[in-house]
C-alpha cells in the first residue's frame, strides 16, 4: 500500500492518483479557512468515488488547547503559543464537508494528553472529484 505525507498545502504536491482511505488526525487545523477548504478539495481529488476520509478536528469547546484567550486571526482561528490553530463547531464541519456524505460526526472528549481535549471525530465519503463543490 502506498502512503504519502502532506506537510504544506502550498507546496507543490504530487498526490497519489487514487486512494480509498485518507486519515487526517488533528492535522487540518493549522491553516486559514481558504487553505483548509483547498486541502479538503485536494483530498477529494485523491479519493476514489466513495473513498473515505477519517478525520479529527479541534472543537471550539477545546479551551485547554487554545479555543479561548488567544489572539484572533479570523473566525475560530487563533495564534496559540506562536502557532496558528483553527477550531470547528458543528456548522463549520458541515460547511467544510458540504458535498461529501457524512457517515459519522461526533464531538468527543479524549484523554490522551495532559488535559482533556475536545475534538470532532468524523468519517466522510467522497462524492467524486471536488466534493466540496469547487470547480477544478
Amino acid at each position: 500500500m502506498a502512503t504519502r505525507s502532506f506537510t504544506s498545502p502550498t507546496s507543490e504536491i504530487r498526490p497519489l492518483a487514487h486512494a480509498r482511505v485518507v486519515v487526517a488526525s488533528l492535522s487540518l487545523h493549522y491553516f486559514t479557512w481558504a487553505e483548509t477548504v483547498h486541502i479538503v478539495e485536494r483530498v477529494g481529488d485523491v479519493l476514489r468515488d466513495r473513498g473515505l476520509l477519517i478525520c479529527r478536528l479541534n472543537s471550539t469547546r477545546d479551551h485547554h488547547y487554545g479555543a479561548s484567550g488567544h489572539r484572533r486571526i479570523e473566525d475560530d482561528y487563533y495564534l496559540v503559543n506562536g502557532r496558528t490553530k483553527r477550531f470547528f463547531d458543528r456548522s463549520a464541519v458541515e460547511r467544510l464537508f458540504d458535498g461529501w456524505r457524512i457517515l459519522a460526526l461526533e464531538e468527543r472528549t479524549i484523554h490522551r494528553y495532559e488535559r482533556p481535549k475536545v475534538v470532532w471525530e468524523l468519517a466522510v465519503e467522497a462524492a467524486g472529484a471536488h466534493p466540496h463543490g469547487a470547480e477544478g
